[in-house]
């Protein structure tokens, strides 16, 4: 083995032959977050405002529109939740 000055040069010989690139691109802040928090509450708006038309449409019968609302309305909901497990994670 050489001495620790040889040891040095050779591992910054290896260094500047990779370039110094990173092997993955570093996040560029909390941007996408915000952005994928403004489409998860403008689309549980946007089925809550469906349920709401549902109710009011009249087309379908009490049960028929219940249970569409009731889909919609838990669409809805478990699109929140799982946007706060994977905040969480």
């Amino acid at each position: 083995m050489g001495t620790p000055h040889d040891e040095i040069n050779r591992i910054e010989r290896e260094l500047d032959q990779k370039g110094g690139t990173l092997k993955k691109p570093q996040p560029s802040g909390k941007t996408k977050k915000h952005q994928s928090l403004d489409a998860v509450v403008a689309t549980s708006g946007l089925l809550v405002v469906v349920a709401l038309a549902i109710v009011f449409g009249g087309r379908l019968n009490v049960t028929q529109r219940a249970a569409l609302t009731g889909g919609v309305l838990g669409g809805a909901a478990g699109l929140l939740v799982g946007y706060g497990v994977g905040r969480i994670r």
